[in-house]
């Protein structure tokens, strides 16, 4: 997206040749005024320029600014605020003076837009949930009244492909909600909430076969958000589970290392390609692939899971060799209250 309806039309324009005081005193000045020579547009004076130059005369206190153009995208002209220290721009159009662009108004811009796109996000995951329970419901209904071979293979298909959707939307709605919600601190044995998350995935080990083996040695309580954390250390496990071939071992184990409480997730699975692992952790991340087992992935689960170890200060790492299996680390510090 260029910077065309961003750019302000009705700047406020002085002679370049008054005296400052008549700058400092102009309301608009936060906007930046423009500047003239006999009434040619020669540059944009801010606050900061006033601060930087203590002169007389105006025209003394201007800084040189790159100038960009009305086609320019908002990231280029970002990028060009940043790489010269200036919020406030001219804008051209082919040779010809329009107005200025501000930092401001681009981020207030791209904050209105994301909020925009996220409640029609919201909105269409919202509305997809009925009609994909009713064609659920119906391809229930037409799985106790098959006769046909190839007709329960359609049906089947039918259903598979609606728990999916459905899957898909719950990840959407439990992300965006994840990050709505406060966090709400409250001391947690870590052992035991990683055992119970485990537990909780025990009939996923028993359909491959699964070894699971545990070392936990932390031994601790700490704070933090229980809901968010588990479902964290639930979408590792689970990833572990979905990549491990059958009677494959899973690892857990935790420990203490530089006054940090370490978890590791550890698979012999069938590990995760070199190209693809700084991808892992994108929202609706092109580096999906199907499980061992044929299981679809949404895009969305190492994603969230990174944003709730970042919201409580934490960081989490993967290793993999590509072909051997794969060992993801979240690192979270120890806090003496």
């Amino acid at each position: 997206m260029n910077i065309a309806q961003l750019i302000k039309y009705n700047y406020v324009s002085i002679d370049g040749y008054q005296g400052v005081h008549v700058a400092r005193s102009h309301t608009a000045i936060a906007d930046g005024l423009v500047i003239l020579d006999e009434n040619i547009p020669v540059g944009v004076l801010t606050s900061v320029d006033l601060a930087r130059k203590h002169h007389v005369i105006i025209m003394d206190c201007l800084s040189p600014k790159p100038t960009v153009e009305k086609a320019d995208k908002i990231s280029k002209v970002l990028e060009v605020m940043k790489a010269s220290g200036h919020d406030v721009l001219l804008v051209y159009d082919q040779g010809s003076f329009l107005g200025t662009i501000s930092q401001h108004d681009i981020l207030n811009h791209l904050h209105a837009n994301l909020n925009r796109q996220k409640l029609s996000l919201q909105s269409v995951a919202h509305d997809l949930r009925s009609p994909i329970a009713s064609i659920k419901m119906l391809g229930d209904m037409l799985q106790d009244n098959l006769i046909l071979v190839e007709n329960k293979q359609l049906v089947d298909y039918l259903n598979q492909s609606c728990d999916f959707a459905q899957k898909i939307i719950e990840d959407i709605l439990l992300t965006e909600q994840t990050f709505e919600e406060m966090v709400n601190y409250s001391e947690e044995n870590f052992d035991e909430l990683v055992e119970e998350c485990a537990a909780g995935l025990s009939t996923e080990f028993e359909k491959k076969e699964l070894i699971l083996q545990t070392d936990f040695k932390f031994g601790k309580s700490v704070k933090m958000d229980r809901p968010k954390f588990k479902r964290a250390i639930y979408n590792l496990i689970s990833n572990s589970i979905k990549f491990t071939n059958n009677n494959g071992k899973i690892e857990l184990s935790t420990v203490v290392k530089d006054n940090m409480l370490k978890l590791v997730v550890k698979d012999n699975g069938i590990g995760i390609p070199e190209n693809i692992q700084e991808q892992i952790f994108d929202k609706f991340t092109r580096a999906k692939r199907r499980g061992t087992a044929g299981e679809p992935t949404t895009g969305l689960g190492m994603y969230l899971t990174k944003q709730i170890v970042e919201l409580h200060d934490g960081s989490i790492e993967v290793e993999s060799d590509g072909k051997s299996g794969t060992s993801f680390s979240i690192l979270l510090p120890i806090k003496n209250d």
